[in-house]
């Protein structure tokens, strides 16, 4: 976790329901982070997932720096926690390319 001790403030949670990464370093973090609630873990994969799409959409048209997807990692946290991938996400809605 990139916070100084291992407990979260609201204002942590607040700013990981936003942006995950500005929290936490690994998915699997959030899988293991005791004050967060299934829903609200599940909430800030599915956006760290939505990150890591993108990132690797960008990386497949030579757009991306030197940052690598986590998408495997995000994958597999969000497995422990919505095996059967029953909680909706926003990919419905989201525009896509064609």
């Amino acid at each position: 976790m990139k916070t100084r001790s291992n407990s979260l403030t609201p204002h942590d949670i607040e700013n990981a329901m936003v942006n995950p990464v500005l929290v936490f370093d690994r998915p699997t973090e959030i899988v293991t982070c005791t004050q967060l609630s299934r829903e609200q873990k599940i909430e800030m994969l599915k956006k760290w997932e939505l990150d890591a799409r993108a990132l690797q959409r960008a990386s497949d048209e030579n757009m991306t720096g030197s940052e690598t997807s986590e998408l495997d990692d995000v994958n597999s946290a969000l497995s422990k926690l919505d095996p059967d991938n029953t909680t909706a996400d926003g990919f419905g809605k989201a525009p896509t390319k064609i």
